[in-house]
């Protein structure tokens, strides 16, 4: 007859969750699924078998991929897997090989968008989902993570090794560490902190008085009590990424900031570009860059976002400018530490139960009191950036995407043309708006991209 013993107690790592992982734990069931799929497609052809094993290699190298769920009293924390028996089953779950016609845009779409909203069981299996298509030439796979287990600059190091891995280069292995958010918040000295929540209280006031001078324009929204499903879209601009940097320049920004001032001027058209609107476009911010020098934590989630606003009466010639001076004013915040103010609330987030959480985020939903947005961006760069040098195996094409509350749009090179990837949750929003929104944000950018006429000098008195 079996022994009824106890079990004794797991010696596996654990985890604790910072406040950005705590809110995914407690949203993740009324928000939709956060999942993170990222479309590869590679230059040259590999097995099957050499991407699973360089998948294998990096779930043994980065740890934190292998946690789980396991919950506490009053909240969760992340269990570490040994890699046993039982690990390597999940993992067979995990790592699937499947059929897709490659080649055909609309199929590749549809691949990527039942792979966002796949559901992930946190709790009894991997937050990790590895999807390979073989082709002849120029192989794909999806390599996708949850949210709560990692973010987006995460990501980027786990497909850096990947690539490396596929080529035969050595990765270096990855310690545990989830540190508390509040070192990239809080000023040095303690003694500082009455005068930055003041800066921040007043820098917040300003804020709120500006807007409240502005509809926030967005793209006509069906009322829903709760998330059902994520849409996917890709498009190219049709431009080269260098086109459009040069572009920006001469117009007084960056390429990224000329993209958001595209999605913004876009939103505005769409709006009929209406006196007294204004588009509200949330921005991304790794926060890893504010830690204190040499203290900064690798993987996990330290995210952290920044909202910038674009009148209806901002010329069209002055909004590039006017967004890249928003972020640089923005960034200076988290540099001089006033935004102490609406990040340190959420460090409190873990006094809240699970329950109790995605009980107010969906009476916020019913109610429609979230925060307004017209969308929200994020720019990952250039797939290129992601193969060392001299690599045999080249990821060529990148595609990533993930759910937001409000659309989100990812921008990315791909073989030094500009990409760029949407989501947006269909309770919501409707398939046709926001493809007339990709549609007008093409108008705008081929409008900015047309050669600008020269500046005639103004004549001078004799």
């Amino acid at each position: 007859m079996p022994s009824r013993r106890p079990l004794p107690p797991s010696s596996a790592p654990v985890v604790t969750l910072n406040r950005s992982e705590w809110l995914y734990a407690a949203c993740e069931g009324p928000m939709g699924q956060l999942n993170q799929p990222y479309i590869l497609r590679f230059d040259d052809p590999v097995t099957e078998g050499e991407v699973r094993a360089a998948c294998r290699r990096m779930m043994s190298l980065f740890p934190r991929l292998r946690g789980v769920l396991e919950p506490t009293p009053r909240r969760f924390q992340l269990r570490i897997l040994d890699e046993d028996d039982q690990f390597e089953t999940l993992f067979d779950l995990a790592f699937r090989t499947e059929h897709i016609e490659l080649d055909d845009p609309a199929a590749q779409r549809r691949w990527h968008e039942r792979a966002l909203n796949d559901p992930v069981a946190l709790q009894r299996g991997l937050g990790v989902r590895m999807q390979f298509v073989a082709h002849p030439t120029r192989p794909a796979m999806i390599w996708s993570a949850h949210h709560l287990l990692i973010d987006g600059r995460s990501i980027v190091i786990c497909l850096e090794a990947l690539v490396k891995l596929l080529n035969g280069l050595p990765v270096d292995a990855l310690p545990l560490d989830s540190p508390s958010m509040l070192p990239a918040v809080l000023p040095a000295r303690w003694w500082q902190i009455p005068g930055r929540l003041l800066a921040a209280h007043r820098a917040q006031k300003a804020e709120q008085r500006e807007r409240a001078r502005y509809e926030i324009v967005r793209l006509p929204i069906k009322r829903s009590a709760r998330y059902l499903s994520t849409g996917v879209q890709h498009h190219e601009f049709g431009c080269l990424s260098k086109n459009l940097s040069a572009a920006a320049k001469a117009r007084g920004g960056s390429g990224n900031s000329m993209l958001m001032a595209t999605m913004g001027t876009a939103m505005l058209e769409l709006a009929g570009n209406r006196p007294g609107t204004a588009a509200l476009i949330r921005v991304s911010v790794d926060l890893r860059r504010y830690f204190p020098e040499g203290t900064a934590p690798t993987m996990g989630n330290y995210v952290a976002t920044l909202d910038i606003l674009l009148p209806q009466e901002v010329p069209d010639a002055e909004r590039v400018r006017w967004i890249d001076a928003r972020m640089r004013t923005g960034m200076e915040r988290f540099t001089q530490r006033t935004m102490i103010l609406p990040l340190l609330p959420y460090e409190w987030l873990g006094g809240i139960r699970t329950h109790d959480y995605s009980r107010l985020i969906m009476r916020a939903k019913r109610l429609d009191s979230l925060p307004h947005l017209s969308c929200h961006t994020t720019n990952i760069g250039s797939a290129d950036a992601f193969n060392p040098p001299g690599a045999r195996v080249r990821l060529s094409e990148i595609y990533p995407t993930v759910s937001g509350v409000a659309p989100l749009m990812v921008f990315v090179s791909v073989n030094g043309r500009q990409v760029m990837v949407c989501s947006h949750q269909r309770d919501e929003v409707e398939d046709r708006d926001m493809q007339a929104l990709i549609e007008r944000a093409q108008s705008v950018l081929n409008r900015w991209l047309l050669p600008q006429p020269a500046v005639q000098p103004s004549p001078q008195p004799a």
